[in-house]
């Protein structure tokens, strides 16, 4: 099955984007997108370096489902930002060290930054031991790496492996 689908979560999110773009939300829309992205990925397989292995599906999930939480969160936050007469924004740039060392983790983990609303991955240190992160808003830096430590870059290294071929 690896050699099939080697990509598991490019499958999953292309099969979301199929979803998005399609505007329809159903089981059979995601089984429909899901079809069609494995075939994308199938036929793409040779593109990628490695195959990735999902550990512990269910702490991937709920990490997926913390990344949504999130997500909605900070369109909130940066909607009102927006809306409200006095701009009181605190922008930030932070190095943010990292314990995840394989590519596809540290990619994830930086489409996740940007993927969230207020945030954006700037960087990625030569020796990949930090991301540069910009925040819209960020009166506490410190906090603002602790949560993206704890909620986004923990559930990666325990969830996310790649296979050497």
């Amino acid at each position: 099955m690896t050699s099939f689908l080697p990509h598991p979560i490019y499958t999953l999110f292309l099969a979301l984007g199929w979803m998005i773009l399609r505007e329809g939300y159903g089981v059979g829309d995601f089984v429909a997108g899901y079809v069609m992205a494995a075939l994308v990925v199938f036929v793409c397989r040779n593109f990628f370096l490695q195959p990735v292995r999902i550990r512990r599906p269910f702490e991937w999930s709920r990490m997926l489902l913390v990344f949504a939480r999130e997500v909605i969160a900070a369109n909130v936050q940066v909607a009102w930002i927006v809306i409200r007469p006095r701009l009181k924004i605190q922008p930030a740039a932070i190095q943010l060290p990292l314990d995840l060392r394989d590519d596809v983790s540290i990619t994830a983990l930086a489409n996740m930054i940007t993927l969230t609303p207020g945030t954006w991955t700037i960087d990625v240190a030569p020796d990949r031991s930090a991301l540069y992160v910009h925040c819209l808003s960020a009166p506490d830096v410190d906090a603002v790496k602790k949560q993206i430590k704890e909620q986004f870059e923990a559930p990666l290294k325990q969830t996310i492996e790649s296979v050497d071929p």
